[in-house]
């Protein structure tokens, strides 16, 4: 229970030296606070000064996302994992072109494969994809070929448009007219944003718990204003997890009017959708993966682990791959 994600209209309190949690529906628990490294919050709720001091003195991270699912802010603990010989590492790592654009390229190559195996699941159970695989294994190769960050940049653009082109093939409802994100216009994006939100906060909490400097990135321009380290990492794992769970809730039927809340060319997750995604998306990362027997928390922070060990130069990272 490292990862805790919180429901809309929950209260999270301080009770002594534990997080009372009470559910909308008046439901109420206790979480002993050494328990709890991370705290998602997806959607409204309350909570107060109090609690967050405490949390940050049990050095628990909280991150919050928007009223569109992208990832808003965190809350930091005080405590600090940074190395000198780390940062260092990362930032000759980004300023020498050629180290960045071949870490890049590794990690780009891992979310091109990722990509590929979803639409290969559906090829397997009789879905005709087989000229839009051809054609992202085009995109594939020059990715491999790109001479720059942006022209890497524009490989994965292309290779992207073809994927999302060809979710309608694995259903109808999962058309994608054009990818939109703040707002997002229809359902697909909306799950797509929300559900990417996710993803990039696991990702932060693992790279957190390692001592990489999160604003120092390879793929996306390294800033202040954001942790772009985990968009980085997100790359790998949105395939993995994220957009499989938007497939499943499809295909399933899950994905019903009373998920979404639509008005002027928006559409958004309701309350009762976060919650229902979020809950999937949870028990996702709890599951256990089957060609590494731990959970995707474990296989997250493996990843940032083996980033850092890739700027030390104690060895090459080589990203997760899914196998179907």
């Amino acid at each position: 229970m490292e990862t805790v994600y919180v429901m809309h209209g929950t209260r999270l309190q301080r009770e002594d030296n534990t997080i009372r949690v009470t559910l909308e529906s008046g439901k109420k628990a206790r979480l002993p606070v050494e328990s709890v490294k991370h705290l998602v919050v997806p959607t409204a709720c309350q909570m107060n000064s109090e609690l967050l001091t405490f949390l940050g003195q049990s050095h628990v991270r909280v991150s919050f996302l928007d009223y569109y699912g992208n990832h808003q802010s965190s809350l930091e603990p005080t405590v600090s994992y940074g190395a000198g010989a780390v940062h260092l590492g990362q930032a000759r790592h980004i300023l020498d072109a050629t180290k960045r654009l071949t870490l890049a390229k590794i990690i780009m190559e891992g979310a091109a494969y990722n990509v590929v195996q979803n639409l290969r699941y559906y090829q397997y159970r009789g879905r005709h994809l087989q000229e839009t695989i051809r054609e992202m294994q085009f995109h594939r190769d020059q990715l491999s070929k790109a001479d720059n960050i942006e022209q890497l940049m524009g490989s994965e653009g292309l290779l992207r448009q073809s994927y999302y082109a060809a979710w309608e093939i694995i259903h109808p409802e999962l058309k994608i007219a054009r990818r939109t994100r703040r707002p997002p216009k229809d359902r697909v994006n909306a799950l797509i944003s929300f559900g990417n939100g996710l993803m990039y906060s696991a990702c932060q909490q693992a790279i957190t718990q390692t001592h990489l400097d999160p604003t120092l990135s390879f793929i996306h321009a390294p800033t202040q204003a954001r942790a772009s380290l985990a968009l980085d990492l997100a790359e790998i794992f949105k395939p993995v997890i994220v957009d499989r769970l938007i497939f499943r809730w499809v295909n399933r039927g899950i994905a019903t009017d009373t998920q979404f809340q639509e008005t002027d060319g928006i559409c958004l997750l309701s309350p009762s959708g976060r919650d229902a995604l979020v809950e999937d998306f949870r028990r996702e990362m709890d599951s256990t993966v089957v060609t590494d027997l731990v959970g995707y928390h474990a296989v997250i922070l493996r990843e940032a682990y083996r980033l850092e060990a890739h700027v030390l130069e104690m060895e090459e990272y080589h990203p997760f791959l899914r196998r179907v």
